[in-house]
């Protein structure tokens, strides 16, 4: 409030009025002045001071009234106060308390436009399910034509998605299949919990990956065919050419009157190697095929509170003496305060072990200094992290994108299939394997858990 304000004004003018009568009559009353005057004045003082003070008493009930209003949301056209200046004012603050509703309104309704308009699936619901947002996309994605109002409601398209929503935290996601009709989707499910006026909310997203997953179902499928392809035919195609030439080779032999064969010595040789080359190459294809049964029967993990820097002492310890032999020195860097976490140990080994043996399989064949560090540490979200990086050769980055695809070796007598292992076990364990690698410096994996 500033001194141009007309209330203000007043309030000033009536108080100097009041001070310069006291002041009179404090003049006319000293040394024996006029009885008469001072009675006046004195009279004067007693009027204006009982004007003064009703009129403030009025002022503050009709403020007490007005903000008592403004407090139960029930805003007047206009202000009917007797007074003028009051009037003035109120009728003022009433605009610009309506301006400010209008624009507040103005942007909620721009808002709530957005998101009902964005493609991606937005609910919000109280604590008793009470739904307060449910944006197109929902309703188009769950087919529902009809009024929501509660998710349980939902539960007539699926059970499994409504006990997500309930059970999903902060930052979690779940994949949830739903049938709407005769289509199948697949819907990523994302929560984040919010507090609005001491109210607990929460808000999911849902969004169809399941074309997505298509794509990558697809390329997963030729990805493995071109792989099943390549390792069959680079055993069936020598065994039917060795076949082949065999036969020609035993064709023009005749049988002698004895029911004998003669073979001459070098021909001897010749099809005691053809033969060997086709069991060899029969074995591998045996071999390639338990493989392949392997990785497609990945047993599901038997959980057990361990403390994972303790299993990274028994690896380093196990894999001693294999790096001792290749010259390779081992650093370990473990945090402390890692607790036991539900793993499968000797699952978990296994996925560790494969990790430090390509690494010590990574260095150069001249590199004078051999370096693996393993480390443990919790990230930022308090997961735990496993680390296993060498300073080799680094992978190619073509090759880095292809490095977990089942059968994809960079290794000559590789069978490519570790690291789809490992990435496997890491899923049933509900973590996940990554790496990270720059040619001459050397490559990184990362467990998370």
């Amino acid at each position: 409030m500033t001194f141009n304000n007309p209330l203000l004004k007043r309030f000033i003018i009536r108080l100097l009025l009041i001070s310069i009568t006291i002041f009179v009559w404090a003049f006319v009353s000293v040394d024996g002045g006029s009885v008469f005057l001072g009675l006046v004045f004195f009279v004067l003082v007693i009027i204006q001071g009982r004007a003064f003070f009703k009129e403030q008493a009025r002022n503050e009930i009709s403020i007490i009234r007005f903000l008592e209003q403004i407090k139960q949301a029930d805003l007047p056209n206009e202000s009917t106060e007797e007074n003028e200046l009051l009037r003035t004012q109120f009728n003022s603050i009433l605009n610009s308390i309506r301006e400010r509703q209008k624009e507040k309104e103005e942007e909620y309704q721009y808002f709530r436009n957005i998101v009902q308009h964005v493609g991606i699936g937005i609910i919000t619901f109280n604590k008793t399910g009470d739904i307060q947002l449910y944006n197109f996309a929902a309703k188009k994605l769950l087919n529902t034509t009809y009024q929501v109002n509660n998710i349980q409601q939902l539960t007539k398209i699926n059970e499994e998605l409504v006990s997500t929503f309930r059970e999903l935290k902060t930052g979690g996601s779940k994949l949830v299949q739903v049938n709407i009709g005769e289509e199948s989707r697949q819907l990523s499910v994302y929560a984040i919990e919010l507090q609005l006026h001491n109210k607990q909310f929460k808000l999911v997203s849902l969004q169809n990956i399941q074309t997505e997953l298509d794509e990558k179902e697809m390329e997963a499928w030729r990805n493995l065919i071109r792989v099943l392809t390549h390792e069959i035919m680079n055993s069936v195609t020598p065994i039917s050419s060795l076949t082949g030439t065999t036969r020609e080779m035993l064709s023009d032999y005749k049988v002698n009157q004895d029911n004998a064969v003669p073979l001459q010595k070098d021909d001897m040789d010749d099809l005691m190697y053809s033969l060997k080359t086709i069991e060899s190459r029969s074995e591998g294809l045996i071999r390639f095929l338990n493989e392949f049964r392997n990785l497609t029967h990945t047993p599901n993990p038997k959980l057990k509170n361990e403390d994972i820097n303790t299993v990274l002492e028994g690896i380093m310890l196990l894999m001693s003496k294999d790096m001792n032999e290749k010259s390779v020195t081992i650093h370990k860097s473990f945090d402390e305060k890692i607790g036991e976490i539900p793993i499968d140990r000797e699952l978990i080994e296994q996925v560790l072990i494969n990790l430090v043996k390509n690494a010590s399989e990574s260095f150069d064949s001249e590199q004078l200094e051999k370096n693996i560090w393993i480390s443990s540490n919790l990230d930022t979200k308090k997961r735990v992290v496993i680390s296993v990086k060498d300073d080799g050769v680094g992978i190619e980055p073509e090759a880095l994108t292809k490095i977990f695809i089942p059968f994809f070796t960079t290794k000559k007598n590789g069978s490519g299939i570790g690291l789809s292992l490992s990435k496997e076990i890491m899923r049933k364990h509900q973590g996940n394997i990554s790496v990270q690698s720059t040619l001459g410096e050397g490559t990184e994996f990362t467990l998370k858990f």
